[in-house]
């Protein structure tokens, strides 16, 4: 609980109450935003509306908020009632779903009108029929409120009921993963595949996916969570690695969830690194036109990258995720022990999507990378943990900015142009898709250095730690020249331009559009 608790939602659904509850029972400060604000301002709420209108106090409001979550130490991060609209501006949402937990308290518009009575002083519910006002204004902010770390309903619950809820979600401390009405959670930590039956409580039945190799080591222990909830578990066990990144493997996973009877409200669950989670997704985003799926990552590529973001697909012929969807999952959860029995190789390959996400977003990350690295090569178990959550919390950050790549999120391919070029090249075998990364990482920062985007600087500093963690560095031992013919199949191509990401420093990266034969020239003189 090192982050504050936002207590979100509309009007007299008990955030206060809730709220003050809880920090009683935990020990927290109690901070109630709509009472701090009269006292800052002077007046009361309604007063000030009446008087300055919604947008002014939405001004105000914002700025208390940020004073809250600027001031909150992490020691004793406190429990805070939101009014009904703090959140509704989206990008003071994001940056609250970044630096606090926050959980919408909901309740029907009758029970709503009922508790807030017709005459309590509030602006927006002052109407002949309280009730239908409510399930308008309710229309209107749906969309915002969903995009929490969980909703929790208060009809007919007692106040203590809902602070235990509460209290449990609070103490998970997930990554929210903005993407409105499939807004979801990435829980980070040890020992969490017990949580498999609960996420999926809604679910009529569950199809587990796996490959043969991570099946015998996780399978029994995930079929076992699955069962837990009573409902019946099919499976399906694929072969393993990016070869089998194709439409046949899907074709599989289909004909498993048709065999086995599922349904819409079925959920498809896959364990395994990211080409078992990609195929997962897209299976279940094409099944039955569309259900729902849970990611369960086993390698650390798949924690830091494929987790979050809901892009899934399969390579076709040498064209890498050419054919795929944005599908978001319910929820995933990366368990640092699943981890741990990672090939070393797989572990050290992936450390490169780290570095890479540090660059974008994370000097912190950089820096801890920079100091530990012995440590991180010996995959201390805290160091593990702590990548993983840093690496998801900037990848949340970037997909809520930019769900479907329309602009921001391209700057997730730093590196990437490259790497997939020279990964497609080598027949997705000799090298690993994180080997290939850091040989793009290096290309893409040295190819920003001629450009004069990149300071020599920091394509150094970058080089220097990739080779600390055991990564490859030297593109002279790599076909550089004969893997750049296959940029043209990069899906950021768009006729004879590329969209080639560049660092300009560490966390500022951005996107140029370059011809297409311009980067083939400057990639292939790379040395």
């Amino acid at each position: 609980m090192q982050r504050p608790l936002l207590l979100s939602g509309f009007m007299a659904t008990g955030k206060s109450t809730v709220g003050r509850l809880l920090a009683g029972r935990v020990g927290r400060p109690f901070i109630d935003l709509d009472a701090r604000l009269e006292a800052r301002l002077g007046t009361k709420i309604a007063d000030f509306f009446a008087q300055r209108g919604e947008a002014a106090f939405r001004a105000e409001e914002r700025s208390e908020l940020e004073r809250v979550l600027a001031e909150a130490p992490a020691e004793t991060a406190p429990v805070v009632a939101l009014g009904g609209g703090a959140l509704l501006a989206r990008d003071v949402r994001l940056h609250a779903l970044d630096r606090a937990v926050v959980v919408t308290l909901s309740a029907s518009p009758q029970e709503i009108a009922r508790r807030a009575g017709v005459s309590s002083g509030r602006p927006l519910l002052d109407a002949p029929d309280p009730a239908r006002r409510a399930l308008e204004l309710l229309a209107q902010r749906t969309p915002a409120y969903v995009e929490a770390h969980a909703m929790l309903p208060t009809d007919g619950r007692a106040p203590h009921a809902v602070a235990d809820a509460v209290l449990a979600i609070w103490r998970r401390n997930a990554i929210a993963v903005a993407a409105g009405e499939h807004s979801y959670v990435v829980e980070v930590g040890r020992g969490l595949l017990a949580r498999l039956a609960e996420l999926g409580a809604s679910a009529s039945s569950f199809l587990l996916v796996s490959d043969r190799n991570v099946e015998p080591l996780h399978g029994r222990a995930a079929r076992d969570a699955l069962a837990a909830s009573s409902r019946s578990v099919e499976q399906i066990i694929l072969a393993a690695g990016e070869r089998e990144k194709h439409v046949g493997s899907v074709e599989q996973i289909w004909r498993a969830a048709l065999h086995g009877g599922a349904d819409r409200q079925s959920l498809f669950v896959g364990l395994g690194g990211g080409v078992i989670t990609d195929m997962t997704g897209f299976a279940a985003s094409t099944y039955l036109r569309g259900v729902g799926w849970l990611g369960v990552p086993t390698t650390l590529l798949a924690m830091v990258d494929a987790s979050v973001g809901g892009k899934t697909g399969v390579d076709l012929e040498q064209a890498k995720n050419a054919v795929g969807a944005f599908w978001q999952p319910r929820g995933v959860l990366c368990d640092a022990e699943l981890e741990a029995s990672e090939p070393a190789r797989g572990y050290t390959s992936a450390l490169a999507e780290v570095v890479k996400t540090a660059i974008i977003g994370d000097p912190e990350l950089f820096a801890l990378l920079e100091a530990s690295a012995p440590a991180v090569r010996r995959r201390d178990p805290e160091l593990v943990t702590e990548m993983v959550r840093r690496s998801v919390r900037v990848k949340a950050r970037v997909v809520g900015l930019d769900e479907r790549e329309g602009g921001l999120r391209a700057v997730l391919n730093l590196g990437h142009t490259v790497g997939h070029a020279l990964e497609s090249y080598a027949g997705f075998e000799r090298l690993t898709h994180g080997e290939a990364v850091s040989l793009g990482l290096v290309a893409a920062l040295r190819v920003g250095d001629a450009l004069g985007e990149t300071p020599r600087s920091l394509v150094e500093r970058v080089t220097a730690l990739l080779a600390a963690l055991g990564l490859p560095t030297d593109l002279a031992r790599e076909p550089v020249r004969e893997a750049t013919e296959l940029i043209a199949l990069d899906k950021k191509r768009a006729g004879s331009r590329v969209r080639f990401v560049v660092a300009r420093e560490l966390g500022a990266v951005d996107t140029l559009d370059i011809e297409l034969g311009e980067l083939r020239t400057l990639a292939r003189n790379l040395h």
